[in-house]
């Protein structure tokens, strides 16, 4: 039986370089996944992931980032991972209106950007201590942005429990092009971190980890910023040609029975990287990581192809994966039935 696990790249929010561990913000993580998540890698007193590779004091990822990625480390894994910092633009004293690359570059500790890769411009914190929700939704098999869809943020231990039904504590619609930006109602309370939904239509409830807490509270700005949806489609498509596996096979299929599904990627420019492999960082570690081959036509248990995409099945809770040569690079799953998670692994 697959054990509930925790990303939030969770966390992806979990730490990693958010598909949940991703950096996007210094401290913030990437991954998290089920959660690591991509862009830059630091640690900003307000960010934390699900499921990409960056680590933020107050990332966790819950993708994810959770599963993918939470977007705590750990969380999403995004907890508490160090990663990489970046060069901060700002030497954390930027102004409203100035450059920025992640939050903790800002005096207002938020850095409005729309992807993990991309700069941006720190803003000024939203009133009530509400936090303010950024990002691009993408779908995971093509990385091309998804319009019109809402995301729902609701907290990482729901995450676990009921992610498709669970009450929301904020959410928003992208726009035309994929774009959220909305400001929570009120200070968030979760304890261990937020994760993003996006599910309905033709995708696969999917969780990316997108901030979490430090010290109890949620800083003005998610840590993670490229949010992941993975079409039913080709979640069916993976959890048949892994049926072959023998070991994997008793997991499936792919969602309803839980799952990571995760990528390794360049956390300069988000470009899949290939020849990575993912380990667990426990020896004893009773997961599986099964890795896309480059026609996308069947899974081995080498290494990454030209996609960057793995699989990781039966996770122990809130286990740590990193990769191979890049021990700092770490990302939590998480796992639930009914939902994936993504863990997006950010490499510098």
């Amino acid at each position: 039986m697959l054990r509930p696990t925790f990303s939030l790249s969770l966390m992806i929010l979990l730490t990693a370089t958010t598909l949940a561990a991703c950096p996007a913000d210094k401290n913030e993580t990437e991954s998290d996944a089920g959660t690591a998540n991509p862009a830059t890698t630091g640690t900003d007193a307000t960010d934390a992931t699900a499921a990409t590779a960056v680590t933020d004091a107050t990332d966790a990822t819950v993708a994810g980032t959770m599963g993918g990625t939470m977007g705590t480390d750990t969380a999403t894994d995004t907890a508490t991972d160090t990663t990489p910092t970046t060069t901060m633009v700002g030497g954390e004293t930027a102004a409203d209106g100035e450059a920025c690359s992640q939050n903790g570059d800002c005096m207002s500790l938020g850095c409005l950007k729309l992807r993990d890769a991309a700069d941006g411009e720190c803003v000024a914190a939203p009133a009530n201590m509400a936090t303010r929700i950024a990002g691009t939704v993408l779908d995971f098999a093509t990385a091309a942005p998804i319009p019109s869809v809402e995301l729902r943020v609701i907290g990482a231990l729901s995450a676990l429990g009921d992610p498709a039904n669970a009450t929301p504590v904020a959410k928003g619609d992208a726009d035309a092009n994929g774009v959220v930006d909305f400001v929570s109602p009120e200070a968030l309370k979760e304890g261990i971190g937020i994760v993003g939904i996006i599910t309905g239509g033709l995708y696969y409830t999917t969780a990316t980890g997108l901030a979490s807490p430090v010290a109890g509270k949620y800083g003005p700005m998610n840590g993670i910023r490229d949010i992941w949806a993975v079409p039913s489609a080709k979640l069916t498509e993976w959890s048949t040609l892994l049926a072959l596996d023998a070991e994997v096979m008793p997991f499936l299929p792919l969602g309803d029975n839980g799952g990571v599904v995760g990528l390794v990627r360049n956390a300069a420019d988000s470009a899949p990287m290939p020849g990575a492999k993912v380990l667990p960082v426990d020896a004893a570690s009773k997961s599986f990581i099964r890795y896309l081959s480059d026609d996308g036509l069947s899974f081995n248990s080498n290494a990454t192809g030209t996609s960057g995409i793995f699989v990781l099945v039966n996770p122990g809770l809130a286990e740590k994966f990193t990769v191979e040569g890049s021990p700092d690079i770490t990302g939590s799953a998480g796992s639930a039935k009914g939902a994936v998670f993504v863990m997006i692994l950010g490499v510098p």
